[in-house]
């Protein structure tokens, strides 16, 4: 069996331990450290090798078997798959805790999201113009009801990205969604918490109007906008 490369390997308290983990045992695999079929050592040796615990070696080695990149059989152990998926994009679970991720994870989701929207103004059709008008009136409802909303706010960025007709942006928004709604949620509470539903909702009616209008650069400077203010809301959470 391949020997590990432990040069260094013990790591500074991170994010995740397990994350950090999965990523280098992946990256060993992409090397050809570990090859298709071959076996890992056992998880008391991958808790020696990191300094972690079983808990942690398990959630990594969790996280690597759900991307198809291992596989396990009871009795036998963990093995490399004998057919690696390709390279996919992953976005670990944003740590809210930790200003300078947020800071980064809010600075990828402005990008994404001022292009869709410039992008939207540039291409929607009508029928597309009324899918994000109906879920922005959804929204308008939730408010009224008290409700958080979040639904609502999701659809309508899902909606703007569906008016791409860029199949990358739409399914790219679809992972996003799965994996920032926390984000959004946590806005939005904090936004409640702070009256300030009325403003999130006017910005959601400027993005609307500039994309109505068929204005490319005021729909991405809107979208921008919303997402900064977002970013502000979540540094004041309580």
């Amino acid at each position: 069996m391949s020997g590990m490369d432990t040069t260094n390997r013990r790591l500074a308290p991170p994010r995740s331990y397990a994350n950090k983990i999965a990523d280098i045992l992946r990256a060993e695999i992409d090397r050809g450290v570990f090859r298709p079929g071959e076996r890992l050592p056992t998880e008391g040796a991958l808790c020696a090798t990191f300094g972690v615990s079983r808990a942690v070696i398990r959630e990594a080695v969790s996280a690597l078997k759900q991307g198809g990149v291992l596989e396990s059989y009871q009795g036998r152990g963990i093995f490399v798959s004998g057919k690696l998926p390709e390279a996919t994009f992953r976005l670990a679970e944003a740590d809210l805790s930790d200003r300078d991720e947020l800071d980064r994870v809010l600075e990828f989701l402005l990008a994404h999201e001022s292009a869709a929207a410039g992008l939207a103004a540039e291409r929607r059709s009508a029928e597309e113009l009324a899918r994000i008008k109906t879920a922005l009136d959804a929204m308008e409802d939730a408010i009224r009801r008290n409700e958080t909303g979040i639904d609502e706010d999701l659809q309508f960025h899902a909606q703007i990205s569906a008016a791409t007709n860029n199949e990358f942006f739409i399914s790219f928004a679809a992972f996003l969604e799965n994996r920032v709604r926390h984000l959004i949620r946590e806005a939005r509470a904090n936004s409640s918490r702070a009256g300030l539903t009325d403003l999130v909702q006017q910005e959601h009616r400027e993005i609307y109007k500039a994309i109505a209008e068929g204005n490319k650069d005021a729909a991405r400077l809107a979208a921008e906008q919303h997402l900064r203010n977002a970013a502000t809301r979540l540094r004041q959470r309580g």
